[in-house]
C-alpha cells in the first residue's frame, strides 16, 4: 500500500513547490515598491531615481561616514536623522514632482527623485 501513497505525496510536494513559486513571484512584483538608494563614497547610488506615488526608498549606509539624509522639498519634507554605517532607513513618497535629497553632512552629495 505505500508504494501507491508515494506517487500521490509525492504530487502534491511538486504541487506545493509550483504553488510557492507562483507565489514568490506574485511577492517580488509587490516588493519592487521598494528602491534601495546606497550611499558610498560620500554619494547616492544611484544618483536619479523614478518611483510611483506611495513607494519607499530605502537608504542603506554602505559608507566609512555617517550621512544625515534629508529633503526639504514641499509635500515631500524628511529628515532621517544621523545614520551610522550598516544602517537603513525607509522614507515613503507620496506627493508626485522632482524631491531634491541631500546629505546634510556631506553638501556635495545629491539624489534626485521624480515621483510619479
Amino acid at each position: 500500500m505505500s508504494g501507491r501513497f508515494a506517487p500521490a505525496v509525492c504530487a502534491i510536494v511538486l504541487g506545493t513547490g509550483v504553488g510557492a513559486g507562483i507565489g514568490a513571484g506574485v511577492g517580488v512584483a509587490w516588493a519592487a515598491t521598494e528602491h534601495v538608494v546606497i550611499q558610498k563614497h560620500r554619494s547616492f547610488r544611484p544618483g536619479e531615481v523614478t518611483v510611483k506615488a506611495g513607494d519607499t526608498v530605502a537608504f542603506l549606509n554602505d559608507d566609512f561616514y555617517d550621512h544625515n539624509v534629508y529633503s526639504e522639498t514641499p509635500g515631500s519634507i524628511f529628515n532621517i536623522g544621523v545614520q551610522t554605517r550598516g544602517e537603513t532607513t525607509r522614507v515613503t513618497l507620496e506627493q508626485p514632482g522632482t524631491v531634491d535629497i541631500l546629505c546634510r553632512i556631506h553638501p556635495k552629495m545629491k539624489l534626485v527623485v521624480t515621483v510619479e
